[in-house]
């Protein structure tokens, strides 16, 4: 066989196994294969939707962001990028600023770190009356900075204001306060936070610690008449005349003061006077009556 024959049909089978190599690899591999993409591109279109609405959702999203950027920077609330026990004593001194009547004592007692947060431990002690007290609670709880009260011991306390004749009601109290920080940046913007003297409070009238029965009686500093030592000389209508504890001549109309109360009612008919006491919360009546050999006006009662 000539030379050129056999090189013209070497190449011509190598170009048949080739060609036939070339047509059975897209025909078994890269049809199967070119399938699945579309399928995967339908399947990935189908996910995502149209274009317009993709769009549309991203616009909601960032409106979104806005909005929470936006409550983010007014937040009520500051939490301190470090703590610090004379920052925290600046802060207790701008709240007692706004509760004068409270004596407070803030001691340092622990600092816990958790992961860039933490808190400090303060304990507070103080006595106050409790309308100051309840605002010092107001501020820690519920003040510009994230504080957190722990392990309550509250207790009421009475005493005798001997220059006054009034009985005093305080309360004791002992708390400790947990003060929190961060290092992380998100809580360094602390814009639009509001100080503690633009922060109010809705005021607190009950006091529950107050007793309702206390054992100390108030001293009759102002000489009030004691009408349980006192005698009733004459009546009329409107008026009482009675002798004192000091054998004094009082007269006394109605809702006069009296020790521990006052002059409820008049009553001539009865020959009677009518007085409501407090002692110690609890409220008693008591009756002065007229008796015919007391009936001297003017005339002192003897001893």
């Amino acid at each position: 066989m000539p030379y050129a024959v056999r090189n013209s049909i070497i190449l011509a089978v190598l170009i048949l196994l080739i060609g036939g190599g070339g047509a059975a690899y897209i025909y078994f591999y890269q049809a199967p294969r070119i399938d699945e993409l579309q399928a995967e591109r339908d399947r990935i279109q189908q996910q995502l939707g149209d274009a317009d609405d993709l769009f549309d959702r991203l616009v909601q999203v960032q409106e979104r962001v806005e909005i929470l950027n936006a409550a983010w920077r007014q937040r009520p609330k500051t939490l301190a990028t470090e703590e610090s026990a004379s920052n925290t004593n600046i802060y207790l001194n701008e709240i007692l600023a706004q509760s004068p009547e409270l004596d407070l004592n803030v001691f340092t007692q622990e600092q816990v770190q958790q992961n860039g947060c933490g808190y400090t431990r303060y304990h507070l002690a103080g006595q106050g009356s409790f309308e100051s007290f309840a605002r010092l609670v107001q501020f820690l709880e519920f003040g510009p900075r994230l504080m957190k009260l722990r392990n309550f011991d509250v207790r009421e306390v009475h005493s005798v204001d001997d220059e006054h004749g009034r009985i005093t009601h305080t309360v004791q109290f002992d708390i400790d306060v947990l003060a929190y920080y961060s290092e992380q940046l998100p809580f360094a913007d602390s814009l639009d936070t509001p100080s503690v003297a633009s922060t109010v409070f809705p005021p607190i009238s009950y006091d529950p610690f107050r007793s309702l029965v206390i054992p100390e009686i108030p001293p009759n500093t102002f000489d009030l008449p004691n009408v349980e030592n006192s005698t009733l000389l004459a009546i009329m209508k409107g008026r009482a005349f009675i002798s004192d504890q000091k054998n004094q001549l009082v007269m006394l109309s109605e809702g006069d003061e009296v020790y521990l109360g006052y002059v409820s009612k008049i009553m001539p008919e009865r020959r009677q006077v009518l007085f409501m006491l407090n002692k110690g919360g609890i409220i008693e009546r008591y009756i002065l009556t007229l008796r015919l050999e007391n009936q001297y006006l003017g005339t002192k009662r003897k001893n």
